[in-house]
């Protein structure tokens, strides 16, 4: 009765509303192991390769935490910190679209590394607006 419209006063029994395919492609299980859903949660098993290389995953993530803590250690000393600190935030935003389990550890990295930039940007700021001037104006 496939096309056909059902008759709202008619059972839903005299209707086949699932059918077996023609054919049973290479590879795929057989219509009789498919008829019902499994309505039971199945979890998802990690294999060995998977297990090995959580660890790699989550290298640019420590990178940029390890990064914005010497960033951030070297912007409260002076300018030293910068380029380390724009190391941090690099790392962490490419750590961002490629370890997606890392969340914390990228975002950690990329806020001290911003924490860096800014004080290493505080300190351009001093060094070029007020000692630079100072001094001329002293010699």
């Amino acid at each position: 009765m496939s096309g056909q419209h059902r008759d709202p006063s008619a059972p839903v029994d005299d209707y086949d509303l699932t059918r077996p395919p023609a054919i049973t492609p290479e590879g795929q299980l057989a219509w009789e192991a498919t008829e019902t859903a499994p309505t039971e949660w199945v979890p998802y098993v990690y294999t060995e390769a998977e297990v090995r290389t959580v660890g790699i995953r989550r290298r640019l993530s420590v990178s940029s935490v390890v990064l914005g803590i010497l960033g951030l250690i070297g912007g409260v000393l002076g300018v030293f910190g910068l380029p380390f600190a724009l190391g941090a935030v690099v790392l962490a935003l490419t750590a961002r679209a490629v370890e997606r389990r890392a969340g914390a550890i990228w975002l950690a990295g990329l806020l001290c590394g911003s924490a860096g930039l800014l004080l290493g940007a505080g300190w351009l700021y001093y060094i070029t607006q007020v000692l630079i001037p100072g001094l001329a104006v002293a010699g």
